[in-house]
Parts: structure tokens; sequence; C-alpha cells
């Protein structure tokens, strides 16, 4: 979890960031959002050069940009342009259901990802899914239930992108995608911690 925040944090923020200065500089809704999902992209961007890959949330993150960007042009609606979000994030709540079906739970990845402190540890949690159809479960259950809260939290987005605001929006969509982000974060260190600990009798 404390590797995941700042993943977080670095990949929204200036987004949004630069939406809320671009409309304090007198900028409109419609070419604020333009700008800030060109920003969001380009620190996307930078990430991948820099490190040389792209990994699945950065994907992720990436496909919201490219999809926003994409669909900006050929609607001119800046609120279209936040239900891309509630889009993208079905999407991806579909794809996690689909790596169940597939046999390999994503939270498995991305349990090693952002709990795994070392290479030892990683091999170790590679052992225990192999050997342990509980330990496998564990993951099951926590991909299922990521793929629960983000359609959840796809469907509540897009009534509150035409009701609310588009400069209210503009941060409580990013806020909500967050929020449920860092809530299953904690709930799945909690979980996969506790399971472990049954499982392994330590």
């Amino acid at each position: 979890m404390r590797k995941m925040l700042p993943v977080l944090l670095w990949d929204v923020l200036p987004a949004v960031a630069a939406y809320y200065a671009l409309r304090l500089l007198g900028l409109g809704e419609y070419a604020a959002l333009l700008a800030a999902t060109c920003v969001g992209g380009l620190r996307v961007a930078y990430v991948g050069i820099r490190e040389r890959r792209l990994d699945g949330f950065a994907a992720y993150t990436g496909l919201v940009f490219a999809l926003g960007l994409g669909l900006s042009f050929l609607t001119g609606d800046e609120r279209f342009m936040l239900v891309v979000k509630s889009v993208t994030t079905t999407v991806l709540g579909l794809v996690l259901v689909g790596t169940c079906l597939a046999g390999r739970p994503a939270a498995f990845g991305m349990a090693k990802r952002f709990g795994a402190e070392d290479e030892a540890t990683a091999a170790r949690w590679d052992g225990l899914y192999t050997e342990l159809a509980a330990f496998r479960r564990i993951y099951y259950v926590m991909t299922l239930t990521w793929a629960l809260a983000l359609l959840a939290e796809s469907t509540a987005r897009i009534p509150l992108v035409y009701l609310l605001p588009v400069d209210v929006m503009a941060g409580l969509s990013t806020l909500l995608l967050v929020g449920t982000l860092v809530l299953l974060g904690v709930w799945s260190a909690w979980y996969g911690g506790r399971a472990e600990r049954v499982i392994t009798g330590s």
C-alpha cells in the first residue's frame, strides 16, 4: 500500500491540477479538460520511456487518457470526456473478471508489485500460489472484489457527470476513482495479509 499511493498520486494529480490551474487562468471547461488529458498522457509516456516498460496500471492510465483525448475530438462535449472514465473503468472491471476465468487472477500480480519487498518474497509467493489452492483462492476473491467495486464506481459516476457542474466533476470524478482504488488497496492489504498468515501458520 505504501508503494501504491505515490503511483496513484503521480499518475492522476498532475492532470487534475492542470485542469483547475487553467480554469483559474480563464480557459473554458472543454479546453481545460483537453489540456489536462494531454498532461496526464505526457506523464504516462514519460514513465514508460524512463522505465522502458509499461506495466498494467500505467497501461490502464494511458488507456483512460488516450480514449478521453480521441473521443473529445469526435464529440466536443466536456461531459462526455468525463463519462469516458466510466467506460474505461468498466472495461478494466471486465478484464479483471476475465483474468479469473483465464486462471491467473490479476490481483496476484498487483500484490507482488506493490507488496513484495524483494525478489525472495516474490519467489516465495510464486511457490505458495503454485502449491496451495487456498492461497490461489485469496487472489480470486481479491480480483473479483476489485472488479465489482470498479463496476459500481463506474456506474455511480455517469449520473453525477450530468447532474453536477463540470468544474465539480473534474475533481470529483478523479476523487471517486482514487478513493475506490485506495479503499480497495487497504482492504486487499488486510485481507491478503490475514489470509496468508492463516495459511502459512505464521
